[in-house]
């Protein structure tokens, strides 16, 4: 008897975490530009394409352009280019600094940069590392930068949408282009595979990915800053 309880316990304990797994569940890692996410059916989404706004192109330049340019703001010191930030715990940013550098060394790991353009008053850098990668926006006026783990999209130039997927979990950002605060999420087991923006409200299209045993599904996700 005891056995046959215990057995039951175990079912209902992996039954509950299979269906847990499944879930389209948000997690909320930073909210400092107070922005909000919700769930849309599939006709709201289809609707905006008749509206729909094009994303900005990014303008090519080069390192050295850049740095000829912008001697104030990109300094490079001992392989690094150092820039003022945010401070955001919730995306791993605990001091306000972020920077992009290029070593492989034993005592520091692996990291490196490539300069891949400007768009609405920013440089974009591509920056990979030791299982890390990701965009720093760099304010050509200021030097505040912030960091984005997919290549930022905007279609006004006050904000702009990113999306990644690290080891299973999207992170979704939106952030403000001038002050660089950012709303961020993450969702396990999901994956952006489409994007629109109309009237600086941007929609994503997920599709399920990275679950064992669940079945393939398709969400839309509205995300924009409170009003």
């Amino acid at each position: 008897m005891k056995i046959k309880l215990i057995l039951i316990f175990l079912l209902t304990i992996i039954q509950n975490s299979w269906a847990q797994n499944c879930d389209f569940e948000i997690r909320n890692l930073s909210d400092i530009l107070n922005g909000k996410s919700e769930l849309i059916d599939k006709s709201e989404y289809e609707k905006v394409d008749e509206t729909t706004e094009s994303f900005i192109e990014f303008t090519p330049k080069s390192e050295l352009e850049l740095t000829e340019k912008y001697p104030k703001i990109f300094k490079l010191k001992d392989s690094c280019y150092t820039f003022s930030a945010n401070p955001n715990i919730g995306i791993g940013i605990k001091i306000p600094e972020l920077k992009a550098c290029k070593y492989l060394l034993k005592e520091k790991g692996y990291s490196n940069f490539e300069f891949k353009g400007t768009y609405c008053g920013n440089a974009l850098i591509e920056i990979t590392e030791f299982e890390g990668w990701g965009f720093l926006t760099v304010d050509l006026e200021n030097g505040l930068t912030c960091f984005t783990m997919g290549k930022p999209l905007t279609s006004n130039g006050k904000t702009a949408i990113s999306y990644s997927n690290y080891y299973g979990e999207e992170e979704i950002a939106l952030t403000n282009l001038k002050t660089k605060e950012q709303y961020v999420i993450g969702i396990e087991g999901w994956s952006t595979i489409e994007s629109k923006v109309n009237k600086n409200v941007y929609y994503l299209k997920l599709e399920s990915e990275f679950q064992t045993g669940c079945e393939k599904e398709i969400k839309y996700l509205k995300v924009e800053i409170k009003n």
